[in-house]
């Protein structure tokens, strides 16, 4: 209601005045959030308290009629707590007594005020009265201009159509919703343009009427017409703007985006009609387009600069990664993003993005004809479904998963007494509309990439049938090959393997360590440039939080010097491994990897992730930007980590996922992570900020990451045995299953919380 309220006031508001195409931005920004095609919505007037701080914001441009302005304000301002269904009469009139006072009871002003007050009246389900506001509103305008609208009111007959399409769906009169809807989609393409944001909004609602009605022709045209168009719109501003407008684009862009995805979930059981332009196709798509959008295009973006060989461009380029570490203004980091651009266009070089192109048929043609691919999604009223896909068939499917208690599994503190809650678990994650899809025998893989909490929780590790009475269970990944993915996309966009045969290993590190040892270290690396984000504070086993010092971790040393010695005495020879352990493995020694381009690297540590309010308790800079709240310690870390200050001249040994975002992995084809909480962060709408973000930044392929708080000793049998079993020719995916079994043999370790902590993200073998 409160983004109802915003959109209405601002299209009232606007036609109150004379036009200014400048102020056309503002109408998009917030009409694009109008949808009338929730028959069920009977929301209450009260959530208006951001339209308000809008509003109070808006009236002082001298393009609005302030007296109107003051009257909506100060209403809502009074009727904004009141949750009372009586409160709407009340507001009625007191409104249209208002504006009557301003504006004479026949002119156009007044009926203006009618049609805003049909409109609270369709949104609180009052069709009725509604009705005859809208009739009151209509036979009033007509009496002036040529006809009821002219070219001066355009705006005025879309906010009417837009009225009245809703009252007539809340009637179930859809056929003429329709209609009504028509029409006002042609005025706002006349009005917004083509290619404006309201104009796609208006064909996706107009898409999911058809849909409702089972015109599945007509769906799949709209919608194909407001997808495709909108796309290229997104090509555009990606390919054209910088980092931070790319970001405030998407806000608003993803908006149509997960409308898509929405429409599909609705209309599940039917969205596979069309075959190649099915809703379920198109949903498919958007998914495809949106996840980690943002985080693709800035890779996308820095690939081609590197490749373009432009050694102005380049060197802007390193200029902006030394000044994003949280402290340079936005304005500085724009500039160079566009200095980027010109020095691009002066050598007749353009960006693009191919991976914007990439859809449901190309991931098809990359599955076997076992495999199975899902996405899985989060639509914008926090429900859980996912897409399936196989090789064979037309169209993917969509499916509903149940919403109880997706957010409440708890691995790590698995007994046989949550046995049954477990798999309950399972069941709605992995439903039988998903499992009868799977492999048949085991030939076959399954690729499957998640949304929302989903990207925290290990759903490959759920059981695949009820547990024993003592609680054990055979896992889906003890079954099938369970491929964890940022987006099925990865099936299409692999990179080429760049034949780098370096691996660093960092482990059993030193974390007290004196400024003389520190520098000295510092010396190693020149083209290290220090980067201090020190705050304070730690914790136990492989993270750190509550202890006055940082513990060393033996088995992390022991861990170091066996995965070492397997990698370097493998048969086959194919890597060689470079130890980093107590005082040489210091944050200046991680940094200058970027420059030696390592295939791969190792780190046995303490990691850690604080929450916002964590972070702002112990006074640490930056603490709105998770990704300054997550990162690893290294070698030297224990001064800065209690608050001590450090000299200006070296690393303070808290590697942050942002610092770690600002380097150049480009080529690193793998980072495990052996530490806790490695692959958690704040889950928002471009994916999970924190290290995993910062690894993935920086050009990483694929990440082992934990999930919570590991077990020393188990992690280092697990790590152990994983470099054991690759190096002795098995994939990392069937590695990390051996290494999993292996600890699962210790009766002391066969709870999940001892060996499902680590997930294998983008993990597909080259």
């Amino acid at each position: 209601m409160r983004k109802f309220l915003t959109v209405c006031i601002l299209f009232f508001s606007l036609s109150l005045a004379a036009r200014d195409s400048l102020h056309l931005p503002e109408i998009v920004n917030h009409y694009q959030q109008m949808n009338f095609l929730d028959r069920n919505k009977k929301d209450t007037i009260d959530p208006v308290l951001a339209a308000i701080e809008k509003l109070e914001g808006i009236r002082q441009k001298s393009i609005f009629s302030r007296p109107i302005m003051n009257i909506i304000i100060a209403n809502l301002n009074v009727f904004a707590p009141s949750e009372q269904t009586d409160s709407t009469a009340i507001l009625l009139n007191q409104m249209l007594d208002n504006i009557a006072q301003t504006s004479p009871p026949r002119s156009t002003r007044y009926a203006q005020g009618l049609l805003w007050c049909a409109y609270i009246c369709a949104s609180k389900g009052d069709n009725r009265q509604g009705q005859t506001l809208l009739n009151k509103g209509l036979n009033l305008l007509s009496q002036y201009g040529t006809g009821v609208f002219d070219g001066r009111d355009t705006l005025i007959e879309i906010f009417y159509q837009d009225v009245a399409s809703k009252i007539e769906y809340n009637s179930g009169r859809d056929y003429r919703a329709v209609q009504i809807s028509e029409r006002s989609c042609e005025l706002k393409k006349f009005y917004f343009g083509e290619k404006s944001e309201v104009y796609f909004n208006a064909l996706l609602d107009l898409s999911n009427l058809y849909a409702e009605r089972k015109l599945y022709g007509k769906a799949n045209h709209y919608h194909n017409l407001g997808y495709n168009a909108y796309i290229e719109r997104i090509k555009t501003e990606f390919c054209s703007t910088s980092e931070s407008e790319r970001t405030m684009f998407w806000e608003k862009a993803k908006t149509y985006i997960n409308k898509t995805i929405s429409i599909a979930h609705k209309m599940r059981n039917t969205a596979h009609v069309g075959g190649e332009n099915s809703l379920a196709g198109a949903a498919y798509n958007a998914l495809l387009l949106s996840k980690g959008l943002l985080l693709n295009t800035s890779n996308s973006f820095e690939n081609y600069i590197y490749a373009s060989n432009n050694a102005e461009a380049i060197h802007i380029l390193h200029q902006k990664k030394t000044l994003s570490d949280g402290h340079a203004s936005q304005d500085a980091l724009d500039s160079l993003d566009y200095a980027i651009l010109d020095a691009l266009k002066r050598n007749n070089q353009t960006f693009e993005l191919p991976h914007l192109s990439i859809r449901w048929q190309d991931v098809a043609a990359k599955l076997e004809t076992n495999d199975l691919a899902v996405e899985f999604y989060k639509t914008d009223n926090d429900q859980y479904g996912a897409i399936l896909l196989k090789k064979e068939w037309t169209s993917p499917k969509v499916i509903k998963l149940k919403q109880a208690s997706l957010d409440s599994l708890h691995l790590e503190q698995y007994d046989k007494k949550q046995a049954i809650r477990t798999w309950r678990f399972s069941q709605a994650i992995w439903p039988d509309e998903i499992v009868k899809y799977f492999p048949v025998n085991g030939n076959g893989c399954i690729y499957f990439a998640a949304d929302g909490i989903l990207q925290i929780t290990g759903i490959e590790y759920l059981p695949y049938c009820p547990p024993r009475k003592d609680g054990k269970y055979y896992s889906l990944s003890d079954l099938f090959p369970m491929y964890r993915l940022s987006s099925t996309r990865e099936l299409v966009n692999q990179s080429p393997d760049k034949g780098y045969t370096e691996i660093a290993v960092y482990g059993g590190l030193k974390y007290n360590m004196n400024y003389a040892q520190l520098k000295q270290d510092a010396c190693l690396y020149p083209t290290v440039q220090p980067a201090l984000l020190a705050y304070a504070h730690s914790r136990q086993k492989r993270d750190a939080r509550d202890i006055a010092y940082i513990k060393e971790l033996d088995g992390a040393l022991k861990e170091a010097d066996s995965i070492v010695a397997i990698i370097n005495n493998a048969p086959q020879r194919l890597y060689r491994a470079q130890a980093y352990t107590r005082t040489h493995g210091t944050e200046a020694s991680f940094k200058a990897l970027q420059y030696e381009h390592p295939r791969m690297i190792h780190v046995a540590t303490h990691g850690f992730f604080l929450t916002k309010e964590e972070a702002e308790e112990k006074n640490m800079a930056l603490s709105d930007n998770p990704m300054a709240r997550s990162g690893l310690l290294m070698a030297g870390a224990e001064d800065a980590w209690f608050g001590l200050q450090q000299p200006n001249d070296i690393d303070d040994g808290i590697l942050s996922a942002l610092e770690i975002s600002n380097m150049n992995f480009q080529g690193l084809d793998m980072v495990v992570l052996s530490a806790c909480e490695t692959g958690i962060g704040d889950i928002q709408a471009d994916g999970v900020f924190g290290l995993q973000r910062g690894f993935k930044m920086a050009g990483t392929e694929s990440i082992l990451m934990s999930l919570w708080k590991v077990d020393d000793d188990a992690t280092t049998v697990l790590m152990t045995e994983f470099y054991r079993q690759w190096m002795g020719g098995a994939s990392r995916h069937q590695a990390l299953n051996a290494a999993r079994n292996k600890v699962r043999q210790n009766p002391k370790w066969q709870s999940p919380a001892y060996w499902a902590s680590f997930i294998l993200l983008d993990g597909i073998e080259k």
